[in-house]
């Protein structure tokens, strides 16, 4: 065999040699793609199976009404609302919580989340949405509760499903030491890591649905107070109460800054006065501003200046994030004090605030004067009195003819 044969050969043996490898670098490629989509096609019909396993489970449980029975739209709003702005918000870490309410749902948050759920009816009102570890959340509205949920076998394929909320009487959250859990009459069907954020979270959640169930839809000053007094401590509690003068004086409002790095700063509003505590120097020094209401003649954030305009601070607030950061302006005598430290949820919950407190002092202004008379004896009995001093002899009788003489007059 002369040279170029072999020189043939050889390059033909390689040839061969790489077609192999490609053919089974190939076929390779195949059979993983097949294990890929048979491993897809098993997930998939897993999480349409626990979706079944939820849905079904939790419309055959027997159920007393509703979730939201006997509540009308409008009481189950306003509630909701009222709910986060004085017990929820107030000396709670906006950037940490994992629950939204109505009104301060982010616009852009729940566009992602009518993604994420399945078959969104965008004519319902959302009402709650509570996110959780890897994309998990709940997001209930006025009519559905929707949930998305990790596979338990796999947790990057999601369970997406959704329940009317009149299959269901009661949704309880329930906390453990490593996990926690979410139930709809007693079915457990979310569970959640257990960390400091979700047991603050699920002791909120707890609080107001037994409200709802309760229908006690009040919230009183004296529960805001004790409330914000319990959240802060009894260190900074007496910390404030050193500028607190009025015995009627309240909590109402505080919100942590987000400044400091050795300390916290914060900001307070009761009933009578706004109080701002900064720190310098890595906390060695308290630098302490105090505004009552009646002396701040305009307050206003930095996206909206109005400070006139209380609706219009309400709906900006629905439609931005609640982590966004925002500047607080006072005037007080002239000046412009600002405050750079706040969320503008937080920023505009303090404005509500001071309308709320500077309208009602106004209102106590402008009440007309009662002048309360003081009721005078009867003249005839009062000359009986005297007579009985002078026989008494405790007065002379001058003096009893003087006073005789004007008691007659005004008879």
């Amino acid at each position: 065999m002369g040279f170029l044969d072999k020189l043939s050969n050889a390059v033909n043996s390689a040839t061969e040699k790489a077609k192999g490898v490609v053919d089974n670098a190939k076929a390779s490629m195949e059979q993983k793609k097949a294990e890929k989509e048979a491993l897809e096609a098993e997930m998939q019909q897993k999480t349409e199976e626990k979706k079944n396993e939820i849905i079904n489970t939790i419309l055959s449980n027997e159920n007393n009404g509703s979730l939201f029975d006997g509540i009308d739209k409008d009481t189950l709003l306003n509630f909701t609302k009222n709910f986060y702005d004085k017990l929820l918000l107030p000396a709670k870490s906006v950037a940490l919580s994992k629950i939204y309410m109505h009104p301060y749902i982010d616009g852009k948050d729940l566009e992602k989340v009518i993604a994420a759920v399945d078959n969104y009816d965008d004519s319902e009102t959302p009402i709650l949405l509570i996110k959780a570890e890897n994309k998990q959340l709940i997001f209930i509205t006025d009519k559905s509760l929707y949930f998305v949920l990790c596979l338990p076998e796999n947790t990057k394929y999601m369970v997406k499903g959704k329940v009317s909320n009149d299959e269901i009487s009661q949704i309880d959250f329930e906390l453990g030491e490593e996990k926690s859990f979410v139930k709809c009459d007693g079915y457990t069907f979310a569970e959640f890591k257990t960390t400091k954020v979700i047991t603050e979270d699920f002791i909120s959640l707890t609080d107001y649905f037994t409200r709802l169930r309760n229908k006690a839809f009040d919230i009183t000053d004296a529960e805001v107070d004790a409330l914000i007094k319990e959240k802060i401590g009894s260190k900074i509690v007496s910390e404030l109460k050193k500028y607190m003068v009025y015995d009627d004086e309240q909590f109402v409002y505080f919100a942590w800054g987000l400044d400091s790095l050795a300390a916290k700063d914060y900001i307070v509003c009761t009933n009578k006065q706004i109080i701002v505590l900064d720190r310098e120097g890595f906390g060695a020094t308290s630098n302490v501003h105090q505004f009552y209401y009646e002396d701040i003649t305009s307050a206003s954030t930095e996206q909206n200046s109005n400070s006139e305009s209380l609706t219009g601070y309400l709906i900006d607030t629905a439609v931005t994030a609640a982590t966004k950061t925002c500047d607080l302006y006072f005037s007080v005598a002239g000046a412009k004090n600002k405050i750079k430290t706040l969320y503008k949820v937080e920023a505009e919950r303090i404005v509500a605030v001071y309308h709320e407190y500077r309208k009602a002092a106004k209102d106590a202004a402008a009440q007309p004067q009662v002048v309360v008379q003081q009721a005078t004896e009867d003249p005839l009995a009062q000359l009986e009195k005297l007579n009985k001093l002078k026989e008494a002899g405790i007065i002379s009788d001058e003096e009893f003819n003087a006073k005789k003489a004007d008691l007659l007059s005004k008879i």
